[in-house]
C-alpha cells in the first residue's frame, strides 16, 4: 500500500546548541591531548623524536639513487645504527654517510640488494652483530623484507602520510610508537601464573631517532633499572637461540660474492664490530667465536675490518644494556672508528683533500 506524505509520522528535532556542544567536545579533546602530552614528556619522551620505520629507510635509500650522498653508506643491525654519530662523521671527514642500518635485522639481505645496484660505487660500511650476521635469521620486522623494492615502488599516499607523520612528530612527543596505549599494555607489571610464560618478549623503547635516521640510545635506560633489565632479558632470550656453526662457511661465501660485485664497480666494503658486554658478550665468544666468524670473513672477502677488541679507545665504553652504547660513548666510538677508517682510506677526509 502506498502511503501519502501526510500519513507518514514526522519527528520534530528540537533546537540544540550545536556550537556549545562542539566547543565542549573541542575543549575535552584539547585537555586530554595536553594531559597525555605532559605525561609523556614527564616520562622522558620529547618532540622531535621521529620514530623509524620502512618509510624512513626508503627516504634515505632514494638519496643514493638521486646522487644526494657523500659516497659512504652504513648497513648493519642496531649496534652500528645506535653507535654511530653522523655529526661526528661529518665533522671528521666532511662527509655525511647515508644511514641504512636496521634494528632487529640481519644486514646480509640488504647487502645483496646493494650489490645488485649498479649505480653506487662508494664505500659500504657493514656493522657485524655476530649472533645475527652469521645466522640465517633475517629480521624481526616482516615489513623490512620488502625494502629492496619498496624504495622504488612506494606509493604517493604512503610518502605523503610519512611526511605528515614527521610534521606532527616534530611537535608532539606522545606520538612515539613505543608509548601508544596498546603498546603500554606490554609494560604492565602483571606476574605470570606459576608454570606459565609469556609467549613473546618484545623489547620496549630503546632509542631516539632524528633526521637522517640518526639514532641514539634513549637516555632513560641509563637511569631506569626496570627498562634496562627488561632489555637485557630480551637479549638473553633472543641471543640464546641455537647457532648452526656449520653454516658459517656458506654465509661467508655469500657475503664474498656481494663484496666482489661492489668492488667490480669501484666500490669497497668495510666491516665494523661494535662493542657488546656482560653475559651477552660471553655468549658471543662461545657460540660465534671470532676465529670461526670474524677472522674468516675478513680473510675470505679480502676486506678491511675494525673490531673493538683491537683498539684501546674502543674498549671500556658504556654498553648500557649489554648491546648498545650510551650517546656519549657512541660519540667516542664513532671518533675512534672513523679515525681508523681515514688512516686506511685517506680519500674519506674531504677536508684534507680540499686543503692540499
Amino acid at each position: 500500500m502506498e502511503l501519502r506524505q501526510d500519513e507518514v509520522t514526522t519527528r520534530a528535532v528540537p533546537a540544540t546548541g550545536w556550537s556549545a556542544i562542539g566547543g565542549l567536545v573541542l575543549a575535552l579533546v584539547v585537555a586530554s591531548v595536553t594531559a597525555w602530552e605532559v605525561q609523556m614528556r614527564r616520562l622522558g619522551l620529547r618532540a622531535g623524536d621521529l620514530d623509524d620505520g620502512a618509510s624512513h629507510w626508503t627516504v634515505e635509500r632514494r638519496k643514493i639513487a638521486a646522487g644526494k650522498h657523500d659516497g659512504v653508506v652504513i648497513h648493519g643491525s642496531s649496534r652500528i645504527l645506535f653507535d654511530t654519530d653522523l655529526d661526528v662523521w661529518e665533522e671528521l671527514t666532511g662527509r655525511r654517510p647515508i644511514q641504512l642500518a636496521l634494528p632487529g635485522t640481519n644486514p646480509r639481505f640488504l647487502l645483496r640488494g646493494f650489490a645488485q645496484d649498479a649505480d653506487f660505487s662508494g664505500l659500504v660500511i657493514v656493522g657485524v652483530t655476530p649472533a645475527v650476521f652469521f645466522t640465517d635469521f633475517t629480521t624481526a620486522f616482516p615489513e623490512y623484507l620488502e625494502l629492496n623494492t619498496l624504495w622504488l615502488e612506494e606509493s604517493p599516499s604512503r610518502r605523503f602520510g610519512h611526511q605528515v607523520g614527521l610534521l606532527l612528530s616534530r611537535r608532539l612527543a606522545f606520538l612515539d610508537d613505543q608509548y601508544r596505549l596498546g603498546t603500554l599494555v606490554d609494560q604492565l607489571d602483571i606476574p605470570d601464573r606459576p608454570g606459565v610464560r609469556r609467549p613473546h618478549m618484545r623489547v620496549w623503547k630503546l632509542s631516539e631517532s632524528f633526521d637522517d635516521r640518526q639514532y641514539f640510545l634513549w637516555p632513560r635506560l641509563q637511569t631506569d633499572a626496570r627498562l634496562r633489565e627488561h632489555a637485557k632479558a630480551v637479549w638473553r632470550l633472543n641471543f640464546g637461540r641455537p647457532v648452526d656453526a656449520s653454516r658459517f662457511p656458506a654465509i661467508i661465501d655469500s657475503v664474498r660474492e656481494d663484496v666482489e660485485k661492489i668492488r667490480s664497480r669501484g666500490g669497497d666494503v668495510v666491516f665494523v664490530r661494535a662493542p657488546s658486554d656482560g653475559d651477552l658478550y660471553e655468549r658471543e665468544l662461545s657460540v660465534v667465536p671470532r676465529a670461526a666468524t670474524w677472522d674468516p670473513l675478513l680473510e675470505r672477502t679480502g676486506s678491511f675490518g675494525i673490531h673493538f677488541e683491537d683498539h684501546a679507545d674502543m674498549r671500556g665504553l658504556d654498553v648500557v644494556e649489554m648491546s648498545h652504547l650510551s650517546r656519549e660513548s657512541a660519540t667516542r666510538f664513532t671518533r675512534a672508528y672513523v679515525a681508523v677508517l681515514v688512516q686506511r682510506y685517506p680519500w674519506l677526509d674531504r677536508r684534507a683533500a680540499a686543503g692540499s
